[in-house]
């Protein structure tokens, strides 16, 4: 039975290991690292450009709290009770600045995930996992699908003023009653109503449109260089598919990769593309701007 498991480890790799070997291999497409890059170093710019940070005075108040939880778990009662003061001088100074602040977006973290293969590889790894599925044979199958992510993971955190400024007064007032236990519950359970949004960016949506940008940027004499970059991108509109990004937005992803087929076939014709160019454009900045704007919803403007 080792064996035998053993062995389909070993066929796993030997069959889907090409798919994380270096983007040199994986991508022979110069044109398709370079976009991949631009892409992602564009978005997460953009990601922070967007991201509208809490003032000073609710960062350093939500610190003091949780200072304040280091202080009591460690029984040191006096510094404690300074953190919460602390927080809550911190906190009465920003709402007072701004009585209407209510969610308040605290952190934001981006985790980058890059598949270096195309779609055929996809496909070819989803083959191969459903055929060790149907064998039983989950946990290769488990570490042959693991890889398969190729997107850029937000997650932003935000602090709700309506809530955790009353929860820090409360389990300061508790504290200063010698009731240590009951103010660190408070506080711990305050730490429950932080808001926590994970959104995720698929990176082939973004690759496909910097490819989409490149061709347009061509001469119309390089009727081949622009073919090379809307097939392109029309496999990573397809790898998303594959990857299963395309569920919530599944109809604009159809009419992408139907627009860019009528701009190939236009190019080998009469190659009067500007119009087709700019609506497709249009169409990628539309699809990405929702996609955008999902990673944003909750943050406060």
């Amino acid at each position: 039975m080792k064996k035998k498991l053993l062995l389909s480890t070993m066929v796993a790799t030997l069959i889907f290991g090409g798919i994380n070997l270096s983007a040199a291999e994986a991508t022979p497409q110069d044109n398709l690292s370079k976009s991949i890059k631009i892409s992602v170093d564009k978005e997460k710019k953009k990601q922070k450009e967007s991201f509208h940070e809490a003032p000073q005075e609710i960062v350093k108040g939500f610190e003091d709290t949780l200072k304040a939880i280091s202080y009591l778990e460690g029984k040191n009662i006096k510094e404690a009770k300074k953190a919460l003061k602390s927080a809550t001088e911190n906190f009465n100074t920003a709402l007072k600045a701004s009585p209407e602040l209510d969610i308040v977006p605290l952190s934001q973290e981006i985790v980058v995930n890059e598949f270096l293969g195309d779609a055929a590889r996809v496909k070819k790894a989803l083959i191969l996992a459903d055929n060790l599925i149907a064998q039983y044979d989950t946990q290769v199958a488990k570490a042959v699908l693991a890889p398969l992510e190729d997107e850029m993971i937000i997650t932003t955190q935000a602090i709700p003023m309506k809530l955790y400024p009353l929860a820090t007064e409360k389990a300061l007032e508790v504290l200063d009653k010698g009731d240590t236990e009951k103010a660190l519950e408070m506080l711990h359970v305050s730490l429950n109503t932080i808001i926590t949004e994970t959104v995720i960016m698929p990176l082939p949506l973004l690759v496909a449109e910097d490819l989409v940008n490149s061709a347009a940027m061509l001469d119309k004499t390089k009727k081949e260089e622009a073919l090379t970059l809307l097939n392109l991108a029309q496999d990573e509109l397809k790898k998303a598919l594959y990857l299963g990004y395309t569920k919530k937005y599944a109809p604009e992803y159809k009419e992408l990769d139907d627009q860019i087929e009528a701009l190939k076939k236009e190019i080998k014709g009469k190659n009067v593309v500007e119009k087709l160019y700019d609506k497709l454009k249009e169409s990628f900045s539309s699809l990405v701007g929702k996609s955008r704007e999902d990673s944003n919803s909750n943050q406060s403007k």
